[in-house]
Order: C-alpha cells, then sequence, then structure tokens
C-alpha cells in the first residue's frame, strides 16, 4: 500500500454503477469498487453544505473537494466512498501541467 504525499492523507474508495443480468431476463444495478486500484490517497476539503427539497422533502446536502493523483477512468456518473459515506461526483476538473491532479466535486445527501 503506497503513504500518503502530501496533503493527500485521506483514503476514498471509486465506484462504478454496474448494470448485470438478474438471471430472469431482468437487469440488476448495484454500485461496485473500480477494478483497477479503486481505494487511492486523497486532499479532501468541505466545500458547502445545505439543504434541498428532494421528492417533497427536505434533505442536507453536503458539497466535497477530492483532490487525487490524475487517472483518465474517473467519470461523473461514479461515486467516491469518504469514511464510510457516499458522495455523487458532480464535477472534475484536471490541474493538468506539472501538477498532474484531479479536483472532484462531490455531493452527499443527493442521487446521482
Amino acid at each position: 500500500m503506497k503513504t500518503p504525499i502530501g496533503a493527500m492523507d485521506q483514503r476514498i474508495t471509486l465506484q462504478r454503477l454496474v448494470r448485470t443480468a438478474d438471471g430472469g431476463g431482468g437487469i440488476v444495478e448495484a454500485w461496485a469498487d473500480f477494478t483497477e486500484c479503486p481505494t487511492i490517497w486523497a486532499n479532501v476539503i468541505a466545500k458547502a453544505g445545505g439543504e434541498s427539497m428532494i421528492e417533497g422533502r427536505m434533505t442536507a446536502t453536503f458539497t466535497v473537494l477530492f483532490t487525487i493523483h490524475n487517472r483518465r477512468d474517473i467519470e461523473p456518473r461514479d461515486r467516491i466512498i469518504w469514511q464510510g459515506v457516499a458522495y455523487n461526483i458532480r464535477g472534475i476538473r484536471d490541474m493538468g501541467g506539472r501538477e498532474l491532479r484531479l479536483v472532484i466535486e462531490a455531493e452527499r445527501g443527493v442521487t446521482p
């Protein structure tokens, strides 16, 4: 296992929604860890919290920025698990240049 570098001192797990046949002609959807290096180091910064009306009820939301080393397999439809809580990815910004980092904005408390 690699050790954290600099401010990347939190472990996160990347997940993707996968669809599989249920054996009865239907499809089952479930979240699964990435097959390549799913658990990685990240810098985690709380951005904002708030409330949203979702399906007719008030729900608390919380936005976080996850900074990780650059990789090309992450998509906005994926999610991050941090401290046992799922965060749905809302945006991915490539820091490029010498930094080679991704900043991922993700939100807890809302559906993908």
